[in-house]
C-alpha cells in the first residue's frame, strides 16, 4: 500500500507542476490549434477539462500528438485514465498500480488511433489489463542499451543488435542518447532518470526498481518501450558532425 501511495504522490507532484510549465503551457496552445475540442486551452488541467466532454476527440487528438513524439500529450492521457488505472489495480491482488501505470503508458504509445478511433478509453483500459495479464508470462526480452540501439542502427539491416565486435566504432554515449531524447520529447524525464539508472549507473532491474519506487517488471517493460521509441528515432539522437 505504501508502494501504491508514493508512485501515485509523484504523479501528483508532477501534475501539479505542469500547471506552472511554460512549456506545458506552449503544447496546449499548440493542442488548441490542431485537436478537436481543445480550442481556448491553456494548461494541461484545461485539456484534461475536455475529455469528458468529447472523449474520442480530444483522447484521440492527444494520442496522435503522442506517437509523433510529444511525451507530454501521452501523460495527458495518461491523467485521464487515471481513475481507470487505480481501480484496476485495486482489485487485481496480484499487481501493484505501477504495474498498470507502466502498461497503460506503452499502450498510450502504440495505440491505432486510425484503426480505433472510438471507445478510445475504454480500448486502453482493456489493453492495460491484457498486457499486465502477459507480463505474468512474459515472452523473452532482451532490452539493448540506447547507445548500443544507435550504433547498429547506422550499420546495415541485417546487423544485429549488440553484436557488434571491438572493431566497430564508437557510438554515442548513454547521456547524449537520453539528453538529446529529452530535449526531442521522446522520453519525459521519469523515463530519462529510470534509463539513466539503468543503462549510464549500471543498476540492476531490482536496484533500480527499489530507487523510482517500480517493481522489476515494470522497469524491464518500462525499458523495453523506451529503447524501442528511441531506436525508431535514432537520426533525431545521433551525434551531429
Amino acid at each position: 500500500m505504501r508502494g501504491r501511495a508514493a508512485v501515485l504522490r509523484r504523479m501528483d507532484a508532477e501534475w501539479a507542476a505542469l500547471a506552472e510549465d511554460a512549456t506545458a503551457a506552449d503544447a496546449c496552445h499548440r493542442w488548441s490549434a490542431s485537436v478537436p475540442g481543445l480550442t481556448g486551452c491553456r494548461s494541461p488541467a484545461d485539456v484534461l477539462g475536455r475529455v469528458a466532454a468529447a472523449p474520442d476527440a480530444v483522447l484521440g487528438g492527444l494520442l496522435v500528438e503522442a506517437a509523433g513524439g510529444d511525451a507530454l500529450a501521452g501523460r495527458v492521457v495518461l491523467q485521464a485514465l487515471l481513475p481507470k488505472v487505480v481501480l484496476m489495480a485495486s482489485v487485481d491482488p496480484a499487481a501493484e498500480v505501477d504495474d498498470y501505470l507502466t502498461a497503460m503508458w506503452c499502450e498510450i504509445a502504440v495505440y491505432p488511433t486510425a484503426r480505433r478511433p472510438v471507445s478510445v478509453a475504454a480500448n486502453l483500459a482493456l489493453d492495460t489489463l491484457k498486457a499486465v495479464r502477459r507480463q505474468r508470462h512474459p515472452v523473452a526480452d532482451v532490452v539493448t542499451a540506447p547507445d548500443v540501439v544507435l550504433l547498429a542502427a547506422d550499420r546495415s539491416p541485417g546487423h544485429v543488435v549488440g553484436s557488434a565486435g571491438p572493431e566497430a566504432p564508437a557510438g554515442p554515449s548513454v547521456a547524449h542518447v537520453l539528453a538529446e531524447a529529452r530535449r526531442h520529447r521522446l522520453v519525459d524525464g521519469v523515463t530519462r532518470d529510470l534509463l539513466t539508472s539503468v543503462y549510464a549507473d549500471g543498476l540492476s532491474g531490482e536496484s533500480a526498481a527499489l530507487r523510482h519506487g517500480l517493481t522489476a517488471a515494470a522497469v524491464r517493460s518500462r525499458c523495453s518501450r523506451a529503447v524501442r521509441v528511441l531506436a525508431g528515432n535514432a537520426a533525431l539522437l545521433a551525434p551531429s558532425g
